[in-house]
């Protein structure tokens, strides 16, 4: 007996298959669809909006770059991915930066063309002084892709990587930062289109040292007094400001409440005490929520009407601090 008689089924199958040239299949979808084809690609821009820049804090310290705030961006295959790889359109839909299989926590996945700003105006009298930073083809594209990596300084090109494709050893930009005060950092496809110009400025760092030279001003005050009962919650405004005829620089700092004026007054508590505050330019005014503390659980009727409490404002990386005094009224 044949087999086609036992599993007729089997066979019908089988020659089913041969005639569509495999199950399921079909002889294009074997074959790479090609995302660019057609001179395709997906421009993506950013401007910071103004007033955005406070959480931007360039301190004396080794700064990564992906932690700090754009000045403006764009990219030529969807956004810019901080701490991935530039994956497609999608935000969000990279990989982990890899160069030459070495894994890279930190960076920028972006794609020919791409620029991207920065100001390095440091904080607290910081002056930034170097940058350091590895550049790749990402290892998602194979050894494919061809761009050309720009560094620019105040509008001065500073560094040129040449052509590199997905091919080329991981090279390192290290260059002197000392007295500029923008950075640009730039991809260009290599004059021969983007296709698959996944470009990673990987470990992106700029150090800042603290100017011992700096003379810092500052000026911390509570311009208005709070009028609020014990165990409220409430804000208070901080003003900082140079002092007259001065000039410091961008800030950022914390506090901490230092001293209260009426020994029978329960402590005021900050209610963010982890937050930094910090802003580019002067004046400027941050809410400092407060929790009032409740009386005492055991009759004591604490103090009411005026009481001082002295903040203390702690100039991050500098190790000094500035006080600030807000004026109280317990209300009954």
């Amino acid at each position: 007996m044949s087999v086609a008689r036992l599993f007729p089924s089997v066979t019908s199958a089988v020659v089913l298959c041969a005639l569509l040239a495999g199950c399921g299949t079909t002889p294009d979808s074997s074959a790479e669809m090609d995302p660019y084809a057609g001179g395709a690609s997906f421009p993506w821009t950013y401007t910071a909006p103004a007033g955005s820049l406070g959480p931007q804090r360039l301190t004396a310290a080794l700064n990564t770059l992906s932690f700090e705030t754009l000045l403006g961006a764009s990219n030529g295959w969807g956004p810019i991915e901080p701490d991935r790889s530039n994956g497609e359109q999608a935000r969000g839909d990279g990989r982990t930066l890899t160069l030459a299989g070495v894994p890279y926590a930190r960076g920028f996945g972006t794609h020919a063309g791409s620029e991207m700003r920065f100001s390095l105006q440091g904080y607290n009298g910081a002056r930034c002084t170097r940058l350091t930073s590895d550049i790749g083809v990402d290892d998602e594209v194979g050894h494919r892709g061809s761009v050309v990596f720009q560094v620019f300084l105040d509008g001065v090109l500073a560094y040129d990587s040449g052509t590199m494709t997905g091919a080329s050893a991981t090279r390192r930009i290290d260059l002197d930062l000392r007295g500029q005060g923008e950075l640009r950092l730039v991809v260009g496809d290599a004059g021969d289109g983007i296709d698959y110009d996944h470009a990673d400025w990987a470990n992106p760092q700029v150090r800042c040292e603290n100017d011992s030279a700096a003379d810092l001003r500052y000026a911390f005050e509570f311009p208005e007094p709070l009028n609020a009962r014990y165990g409220q919650q409430v804000t208070a405004t901080l003003r900082v400001s140079d002092e007259p005829g001065h000039t410091s620089g961008p800030v950022s700092f914390q506090l901490s409440v230092f001293h209260w004026s009426s020994p029978g007054a329960p402590p005021a508590q900050l209610a963010e005490p982890n937050r930094v505050y910090a802003a580019t330019t002067l004046p400027a005014e941050f809410p400092v929520r407060l929790n009032l503390t409740a009386p005492y659980p055991d009759g004591f009727t604490p103090p009411t009407g005026p009481v001082e409490l002295t903040l203390a404002a702690r100039l991050e990386d500098r190790g000094f601090f500035r006080r600030a005094y807000l004026n109280w009224n317990v209300l009954p």
